[in-house]
């Protein structure tokens, strides 16, 4: 039980760390996605009765739904974002706190590669194959789903409140969840994570685009 809620805690917990206390992207990064990449790897390989295969068969229905679900949550985002920047962005404020963070400078560009193209897998891959198989065992499909959702939710929140003005920074995290849900019965229905992952991908790289587009 208490690895179980280590392994569901974990990743809020070192994002906390690594924004709120060391107030550093890079190094939130490397704990971060440390975690997401190597925990699941040692204790999926460290017994031998723990070892499954990674559900990523590509299909032309998963890529096609991947594609689709992707865009129109790049379109929400930047959308929403585009008409509403005067309400839920103080444009000044949150150039001064990525500066803080240290998402400046020629390393910007890194940083924007890595969450458009690592992150997307590395998220899936521990939330839609690594936990939810965990968690399929003792709770079944639907909970699964949920309580990954939730978590998954959660570390986004620290994110969001820094980034947009209240009340928006506390309702941004619907769709986290929403989206989480979503790439959840993706896993389910179509027995795969490529779904997923191209739907995250486009997913983040809405995100970047308003980055570069306003934030900039």
């Amino acid at each position: 039980m208490f690895k179980q809620i280590l392994l569901l805690f974990a990743p809020t917990i070192l994002i906390f760390i690594g924004l709120s206390i060391m107030q550093n992207v890079l190094i939130t990064f490397f704990l971060f996605y440390g975690w997401l990449l190597f925990v699941p790897i040692i204790i999926t390989f460290w017994k031998k009765t723990n070892r499954y295969q990674i559900r990523l068969p590509i299909s032309k229905t998963s890529i096609i739904i991947g594609i689709i679900s992707g865009l129109i949550c790049l379109a929400a985002i930047y959308g929403f974002v585009v008409i509403f920047q005067s309400s839920v962005l103080d444009i000044p404020q949150l150039q001064r706190l990525l500066e803080k963070w240290d998402f400046s400078g020629t390393k910007v560009i890194l940083l924007v590669l890595v969450l458009v193209l690592i992150n997307p897998i590395l998220e899936e891959l521990y939330w839609r194959e690594f936990m939810y198989r965990r968690l399929f065992l003792k709770v079944g499909n639907v909970l699964a789903v949920m309580i990954t959702a939730i978590f998954y939710s959660m570390y986004h929140l620290i994110v969001v409140i820094a980034i947009f003005s209240f009340p928006f920074n506390v309702l941004a995290v619907i769709p986290v969840f929403l989206a989480g849900i979503m790439w959840g019965i993706f896993r389910i229905k179509l027995g795969s994570i490529t779904a997923p992952i191209i739907s995250h991908c486009l997913a983040d790289i809405g995100i970047m685009l308003v980055y570069w587009h306003i934030i900039l």
